[in-house]
């Protein structure tokens, strides 16, 4: 899901991401086979993020183009909470830019760089969190954006969290775009979880909605 939460792996610990997403608009399907993320906990409240895909795009005439796609890195910092209360703030700058010159033009991710810029605030009571997140995205060759989310987890099962999210980016005079989607966390093994989430574009989007957006992949914890 798009919505961050406060949470690092811990010191020396690991979270490793492989994964396939898929997204449909205007007939066209942009997929992500495999996503691929690393993330290393750098101390107590400190992650350090790596990630790229491998992006394969059918546009609605039956074109095709395939390559890596955008290189991801950032640091995410746990910088205050409360144990009593399960609150907690984090801020988790992300950049991103074209892992080569045939990114952009086979269409497989917008051109240059993006620096976000967010705060996370999270709260967590029993089974249930509630995180927040709001920032702005530095864009090099377009339009800056703002975005925000909220997305609740709740533990169903001894095995699976349930998760909901809405997300919202919004470029100024340009309109908004709002995402809803729903999905989970199985408990695999101990060292082993599945991570599943499905939804659509519900509001704005004035370059047309995305009506499936969707991921599933495993996480290998260490």
């Amino acid at each position: 899901m798009a919505t961050e939460d406060t949470g690092t792996p811990g010191p020396g610990g690991w979270e490793n991401n492989l994964g396939i997403s898929a997204e449909r608009q205007h007939g066209s399907w942009r997929y992500g086979v495999p996503e691929m993320e690393l993330n290393y906990g750098a101390g107590e409240h400190m992650q350090l993020v790596l990630g790229m895909p491998y992006v394969r795009v059918t546009e609605a005439d039956g074109a095709r183009n395939s390559g890596f796609g955008n290189i991801t890195t950032g640091v995410k910092w746990r910088f205050w909470e409360d144990g009593e209360t399960g609150a907690a703030l984090a801020l988790f700058p992300r950049l991103a830019w074209n892992s080569s010159g045939a990114t952009a033009s086979r269409g497989l991710d917008s051109r240059g760089y993006s620096l976000l810029l967010p705060v996370i605030a999270g709260f967590s009571r029993g089974d249930t969190g509630w995180y927040a997140e709001f920032g702005r995205n530095i864009v090099q060759r377009g339009p800056h954006e703002w975005q925000a989310g909220v997305k609740v987890l709740h533990q169903c099962l001894p095995q699976l969290e349930c998760r909901a999210e809405l997300e919202y980016t919004r470029v100024p005079r340009d309109g908004g775009q709002t995402t809803a989607r729903l999905g989970g966390k199985w408990r695999l093994s101990e060292n082993l979880i599945f991570n599943f989430s499905a939804g659509r574009d519900i509001a704005g989007g004035r370059e047309g909605r995305r009506g499936l957006v969707t991921y599933a992949g495993v996480q290998w914890l260490r």
